[in-house]
C-alpha cells in the first residue's frame, strides 16, 4: 500500500508534470520544424521546376521568333531580288525583241510579197462569184454549168483596177472569153491575171508595178457579159491555181 501511495504522489507531483509537458512541447516543436522544412524544400523544388519550365518556354519562344525573323529576312531579300529582276529581263526582252524584229525584217524581205494583204484590186468591190475550181456554177452568159477558176469582184464600168501585189508585168493580151488581160508576176511564185480591163496602155509589158498602183480600168468580159460589171481575177501559186482572195 505504501508503495502504491508513493507512486501516486510521485505521478501527481507538479515538477513531474511540468517536465512532461515541456518534453511534449519540444517534441511537437521538433515535428513542426521538420514539417516546415519539408514544406519549404517542396515549395523550393516546385518553384525551381516551374522556373525551369518557364525558362524553357521562354527559350522556345525566342527561338521561334528568331526563326520567324530569318524567314522574314529571306522573303524580303527574295522580294528585292524579284523586284530587281524585271530590269534585267526587260533589257533581255528588248534585246530579244530587237533580234526578233531584225529577224522578222529579214524574213519579210525574203518572204514572198504576197504573204501580206497589200491592196484590194477594187477599192470597194464585193465578191459576186466565188472561186470554184471543182464544183460547177451556173453561167448566165454561156447558158451552162462550168467551174470558176477565179473570183468576180463587182465594180462599175471604168472603175480603176489596182495591183494587189508589187511585181513585174509579165504579159498583156486579149482573150476571147475574158477580154483584155494583164498578167503580173510577183516574188514567191505568185501570178495574178486581171481580166476584163479596157485600157491596157497604163501597164507596160516588162515594167514593174507597186501594190495599189492603177494598172487599168473595168471593161467587158465576153463570157460573163450578162453578169453585173466586175473584174475577173485569177491567181496561181507556183503554177497551181489558187483562190485570189487569200491575198487580200
Amino acid at each position: 500500500m505504501f508503495s502504491m501511495k508513493k507512486e501516486k504522489e510521485r505521478r501527481s507531483s507538479p515538477k513531474r508534470n511540468i517536465a512532461f509537458y515541456v518534453s511534449l512541447g519540444l517534441c511537437i516543436a521538433a515535428v513542426a520544424g521538420a514539417a516546415w522544412n519539408t514544406y519549404g524544400s517542396i515549395d523550393e523544388y516546385a518553384q525551381g521546376t516551374n522556373g525551369a519550365e518557364e525558362s524553357s518556354q521562354q527559350s522556345e519562344k525566342e527561338a521561334a521568333l528568331e526563326a520567324a525573323r530569318e524567314v522574314r529576312d529571306q522573303k524580303y531579300e527574295a522580294s528585292r531580288s524579284e523586284s530587281a529582276a524585271p530590269e534585267v529581263s526587260l533589257v533581255s526582252r528588248e534585246n530579244d525583241n530587237s533580234k526578233q524584229t531584225g529577224s522578222s525584217k529579214q524574213e519579210s524581205s525574203e518572204a514572198p510579197a504576197s504573204t501580206a494583204k497589200v491592196c484590194r484590186p477594187i477599192e470597194k468591190g464585193d465578191v459576186i462569184k466565188a472561186y470554184s475550181p471543182k464544183d460547177p456554177v451556173r453561167s448566165e452568159t454561156m447558158n451552162d454549168w462550168r467551174t470558176h477558176e477565179g473570183v468576180d469582184i463587182s465594180a462599175g464600168e471604168g472603175s480603176p483596177v489596182h495591183a494587189v501585189l508589187s511585181g513585174r508585168v509579165k504579159s498583156l493580151y486579149n482573150d476571147p472569153l475574158y477580154g483584155n488581160v494583164i498578167v503580173i508576176e510577183s516574188s514567191g511564185g505568185y501570178v495574178l491575171r486581171y481580166c476584163g480591163v479596157t485600157n491596157t496602155s497604163i501597164a507596160k509589158e516588162g515594167s514593174t508595178v507597186t501594190a495599189g498602183e492603177t494598172i487599168g480600168y473595168i471593161g467587158i468580159i465576153p463570157s460573163e457579159s450578162k453578169d453585173e460589171s466586175h473584174l475577173h481575177l485569177e491567181a496561181t501559186i507556183s503554177g497551181e491555181p489558187a483562190d485570189p482572195t487569200i491575198l487580200f
